[in-house]
């Protein structure tokens, strides 16, 4: 089995090359050809935390792509920021898709960063307005510094700003930015950074809502990430009654989103609000966009096809350079 670390992802997997593989697996699903049952949730109370299995696997097509096998477990441990520890842990484990035995075990933390940025990138590109961009980046941790990454490589932006709740890290993120992309960065209010951008991206742990929607530009697109569960969001109401929406897949931020199920609990939207999935739009079955004015939201929770894609991409690219580590189990 093939043991690939942090360092091991990080030679072997670029933003754009991931952002390819993602696509290419809602496409997949689309197709019928990908099978993903919902994701395992255990509540560890105690710890405030929550432990999450993930398996996923895609079919072979004749004369075209083969098959792949894995699955994850992710844990996200709300405590762990006091402790010095990153509250997101995860490994994935990829197996051989015709006999099931296992062929790599990969750190999972940047598997999971690096697909959720590239699921959002995947989003943008078929959800933005046309022209240009000025991001906004709610959160100054890994996620927001994959995004920035990410929306880079499918938006010609031409200013950054970031909004988080704590400024020594905005602001190592944002110098990080203007030495990596040469692009102005700035770290500004959350109201400012709303009425001053058309593209959004959503990277906090924050259980409340991050900013008014009724500051929206028309024509914005937001990329909603970090929140993950029923009675928590990071968009308002008036975000999501004036957004067409777009979602992962009914069994992912469908089931789990406070974005959607918290309005829809008010009455404020009811479930035709909705208007499809990633997978729809990637296969062209509904539009991402109707109209250059529309604001639109994709909502994400991750879906376990992203981390496969991204996991055999990482898994081939090794084996190919001859990057890990074999171990015999």
């Amino acid at each position: 089995m093939l043991i690939l670390t942090e360092s091991d992802l990080r030679s072997v997997l670029t933003m754009r090359e991931v952002i390819a593989a993602v696509e290419w697996g809602f496409l997949a699903l689309a197709r019928g050809d990908a099978l993903i049952p919902e994701r395992l949730h255990l509540n560890v109370a105690d710890q405030n935390g929550i432990v999450l299995e993930m398996p996923a696997f895609t079919r072979s097509r004749e004369g075209g792509d083969t098959s792949a096998l894995g699955t994850k477990v992710v844990s996200v441990f709300d405590g762990n920021a006091a402790r010095g520890l990153p509250i997101v842990q995860a490994i994935y484990l990829l197996l051989d898709s015709e006999t099931g035995a296992p062929l790599a075990l990969l750190e999972g933390r940047f598997i999971t960063a690096i697909r959720t940025a590239a699921t959002s990138a995947v989003a943008t590109k078929f959800m933005c307005s046309a022209g240009t961009k000025t991001l906004a980046v709610f959160g100054a941790g890994v996620q927001a510094r994959f995004h920035i990454d990410a929306m880079i490589e499918v938006a010609e932006i031409t200013r950054v700003m970031i909004a988080s709740r704590s400024l020594e890290n905005a602001n190592a993120l944002a110098e990080q930015v203007r030495l990596d992309h040469r692009i102005p960065c700035d770290v500004v209010s959350a109201a400012q950074a709303v009425s001053s951008s058309n593209l959004i991206c959503t990277c906090t742990n924050s259980p409340e809502p991050l900013f008014d929607g009724r500051l929206l530009a028309e024509g914005t697109h937001i990329n909603a990430v970090g929140a993950f569960t029923p009675s928590t969001r990071e968009l308002d109401t008036e975000t999501i009654k004036r957004s067409r929406v777009i979602i992962d897949a009914e069994s992912a931020a469908g089931r789990e989103a406070g974005e959607i199920l918290l309005p829809l609990s008010e009455r404020a939207i009811n479930k035709t609000h909705v208007k499809g999935t990633l997978a729809d739009v990637v296969s062209g079955r509904v539009p991402g966009r109707e109209s250059e004015p529309e604001i639109t939201v994709f909502k994400s929770c991750g879906l376990a096809i992203e981390d496969l894609v991204a996991a055999r991409l990482a898994y081939t690219r090794a084996t190919a350079g001859g990057i890990g580590t074999r171990v015999k189990l």
